[in-house]
């Protein structure tokens, strides 16, 4: 019996032994079928779990490590790295993948919900300040602003008044809009804040929540703000991924994507800022990889986060667009260089230094780190002033912390506001005044990848950022003569230049003059005027009678109808009728003449009849007398 049960015990420790075996071998395999250079989607062997990880890797040659990293859509905190270490943020399966593929690496903090993290900062305090606002009491705090201010701030569902589909998990994206008249859609600028694309940078919605009490508390107190307000029609979106922002929360306070589920890959989430059209495919794009906190999404403005954005911008035209992440307190301008060009490249980086500046950041700015992201989207689609602003030094500070960083950064918006729109204007119909969406093209001036200014819809409104030179600026309407105006640009230009653009048109016909060629003066005689208009348009009539005096432009009168005019000169002498006529669209024709002559002054005449009868006074005798010859 003893026998026995030993031979079961060993045979049991054999089983396990080559079990554990089995699944270390299957898990390492698993480990290395990923490559970090390519994304095999048959290879993923796990659903992600909703854990992630704060690692500190550590490497020879690190930097050049990290760099290989991040080029396969890993999140590197560049901030972090040392002269042999940097942190990442990962989630199960790319730990797993790190861990099977050699790398050395320790855990720094493991995710959970922010809940627990801000419940334990209130601990063993008898007064406990008020802490971040989940998703709720951010709208919550929005309602109650634009019930407070109904004259100044509108709460606006994106989602329903553009028909964009809701987020996955069927939420509506909103904005706070502020205005001196909110009600109404005015010809304004706009600007654009927006907050947390990333949805563990909760810093940025507390930034976002500071502006909007700026902007209203202030208003008519603060002459500086007021004035902006009033100049303004202003944008505040507080959370742009309301997915992952209450799944930061109640889950993972690491998390960063959104929270779209890919059941062919059994993974979650769009990096929201990399889904933009810009760059979006190219090299510059980010990760390809589902399980990435990078991923770009399976196709261009996958999301709809992207899609509501995308009709928002393209309805409002946002001449200023500001974009809130967090962290590393750092301006963002422009585009990659390597990547794509930009002939206004050097004025991006000077203005740059001047937000950091005023943010208190000391003038620290850099290119992104990648492309498909919503601030450079902004400046190819619509010609925005656009940059995106790292903040604060963590994603998750304390929330005092965050209304510090609020209120030092709080100049900026000013700054940004004030700073003057080099050229803007209006483009409209010369005739009827109707608004016009206009290209506009910048002469001599390359922009290679396509980039458009178009004028706004509904009221024709266009902006243009320019650095100090002498521009042609050609405005473009399809069905009317293109307009080019030249413009001298400094940095303190604020010039408003707006276009009324005409429909091609031919000018009338020269007038055609018919009526008496002689006659005497004193005497009034009729003439009559016509001409004809090749486009059908009423016209009037100038005309010019050669004795000093005119008719300015009368009518209007049909095309092709006769006009009659009556007039008299006053003394004797050779004249020319001069006419011409223009159309509705001030086109003028060439002059219609008439010679005539006046031989005689009416008293003359009347002297001349006075002669005859006193010379002949049986004419009217020898008149009569042959008349009645006739009859008999």
């Amino acid at each position: 019996m003893k026998n026995n049960g030993w031979r079961k015990s060993f045979v049991w420790c054999i089983l396990v032994i080559i079990l554990m075996l089995t699944l270390v071998t299957s898990f390492f395999a698993a480990g290395d079928t990923i490559s970090l250079n390519a994304y095999d989607k048959d290879s993923i062997h796990a659903a992600a779990s909703d854990s992630s990880y704060l690692i500190r890797l550590t490497a020879l040659h690190i930097e050049s490590v990290a760099a290989d990293l991040a080029a396969c859509g890993y999140d590197v905190q560049w901030l972090t790295l040392t002269d042999d270490s940097v942190d990442l943020i990962v989630n199960d399966h790319e730990y797993r993948v790190l861990e099977g593929q050699g790398y050395t690496f320790s855990i720094v903090e493991k995710s959970r919900p922010f809940r627990e993290i801000q419940a334990e900062l209130s601990e063993g305090l008898d007064d406990v300040p008020p802490g971040y606002l989940d998703l709720a009491e951010i709208y919550d705090e929005m309602n109650t602003t634009a019930t407070t201010y109904p004259l100044l701030c509108q709460m606006v569902d994106l989602t329903a008044t553009y028909g964009t589909e809701p987020t996955y998990e069927n939420r509506h994206l909103y904005a706070l809009k502020i205005s001196d008249n909110v009600c109404a859609d005015e010809d304004e600028p706009t600007f654009l804040m927006v907050s947390c694309h990333h949805c563990r940078e909760i810093v940025t919605p507390v930034i976002a929540l500071y502006a909007i009490e700026q902007f209203t508390t202030q208003y008519g107190s603060n002459p500086q703000v007021t004035a902006l307000v009033d100049a303004y029609e202003i944008w505040v979106c507080p959370v742009w991924n309301p997915d992952g922002y209450e799944y930061v929360f109640n889950v993972n306070n690491m998390w960063r994507k959104n929270r779209h589920y890919f059941s062919q890959y059994s993974s979650y989430g769009v990096d929201l800022n990399r889904n933009y059209p810009f760059g979006w495919d190219g090299p510059g794009g980010g990760s390809t990889d589902p399980f990435s906190d990078t991923y770009k999404g399976p196709s261009i403005a996958s999301e709809a986060e992207t899609q509501t954005m995308i009709a928002f911008s393209d309805d409002q035209h946002f001449a200023k667009v500001m974009d809130y992440h967090s962290y590393g307190r750092e301006v963002l301008y422009g585009y990659i260089p390597s990547y794509h060009s930009h002939p206004f490249y050097s004025f991006f980086q000077s203005e740059a230094v001047s937000i950091s500046y005023q943010a208190g950041y000391g003038g620290s700015i850099r290119v992104p780190s990648a492309e498909g992201e919503n601030f450079q989207w902004q400046i190819f689609r619509n010609g925005s002033y656009a940059n995106l602003m790292e903040t604060h030094t963590s994603f998750q500070p304390t929330y005092a912390s965050a209304l510090a960083e609020a209120a030092q950064i709080w100049p900026s918006t000013v700054w940004l506001l004030e700073r003057p729109i080099s050229v803007s204007g209006n483009v409209y119909d010369a005739s009827t005044g109707a608004a016009l969406t206009a290209s506009v093209t910048i002469e001599g001036v390359s922009f290679v990848n396509g980039e458009c200014f178009i004028t706004e819809p509904s009221f024709g409104r266009f902006h243009l950022f320019l650095p100090p030179a002498t521009y042609t600026l050609t405005f473009e309407v399809p069905g009317y003569v293109p307009q080019s105006h030249q413009v001298t640009v400094t940095l303190e230009s604020a010039e408003i230049l707006d276009v009324p653009v005409h429909v091609p048109n031919e000018t009338p016909l020269a007038p055609t003059i018919t009526g008496p060629t002689s006659g005497n003066a004193g005497t009034t005689y009729k003439y009559t005027f016509v001409t004809t208009d090749p486009d059908g348009d009423d016209v009037y009539y100038y005309i010019d009678w050669g004795d000093g005096t005119y008719e300015d432009w009368i009518g209007p009168y049909l095309s092709g109808h006769q006009v009659f005019v009556n007039h008299k000169w006053d003394e004797k002498g050779s004249y020319t009728i001069q006419a011409k006529a223009k159309d509705t669209h001030n086109a003028e024709s060439g002059w219609g003449t008439l010679d005539i002559e006046m031989p005689l002054s009416s008293e003359h005449s009347l002297r001349l009849q006075t002669r005859i009868h006193q010379q002949s006074p049986s004419i009217e005798q020898l008149f009569f007398s042959r008349v009645l010859r006739m009859f008999m």
